[in-house]
């Protein structure tokens, strides 16, 4: 990874502590949501998208199709359990569907494992165009979500 531009090199534990943090906003989270479950975009892509925006950094345009490939391995999976947890959610007892939850998450961070290799393979640039989440907004039809993740990210402590 090019780090020149970068204020340190991404890992999977900044990464999670950034996205935790930053999800936690409520008007973040409900935009997340809304780009998930209405314009199929994946949280996990965003998050990485975000956090390359704090670092005014991107990957160049032919590494877009790389990205989104590493996704791969983990989205069918992480989709199906999701849609499982949903329809168990009016049939388990509160504890069993807090597993489920748990585990989910488990499936997001691996996710983001994922990406943090495939970013960390990638040359980057410092970014003097529009943010990253601004044009996958776009590319899914829903760039009025973008005024929720173009907010100033919270005070987010480094792990």
């Amino acid at each position: 990874m090019t780090t020149k531009y970068a204020e340190y090199t991404l890992t999977l534990e900044h990464l999670w502590h950034f996205s935790l943090q930053f999800y936690g906003v409520r008007e973040v989270k409900e935009a997340c949501l809304s780009l998930q479950n209405n314009y199929h975009g994946n949280v996990n892509l965003l998050l990485l998208l975000r956090w390359l925006d704090e670092q005014q950094v991107i990957f160049l345009e032919q590494d877009w199709p790389q990205v989104q490939n590493c996704l791969g391995r983990s989205e069918a999976m992480l989709h199906s359990f999701r849609e499982l947890r949903r329809h168990l959610k009016s049939q388990v007892n509160d504890a069993l569907y807090r597993e489920a939850l748990q585990f989910e998450l488990q499936l997001e961070k691996q996710q983001q494992s994922d990406l943090v290799d495939c970013i960390n393979s990638l040359k980057l640039i410092k970014n003097d165009g529009e943010p990253l989440t601004q044009r996958y907004c776009r590319q899914l039809g829903g760039e009025h979500l973008q005024h929720a993740f173009s907010a100033p990210v919270p005070n987010i402590q480094h792990p």
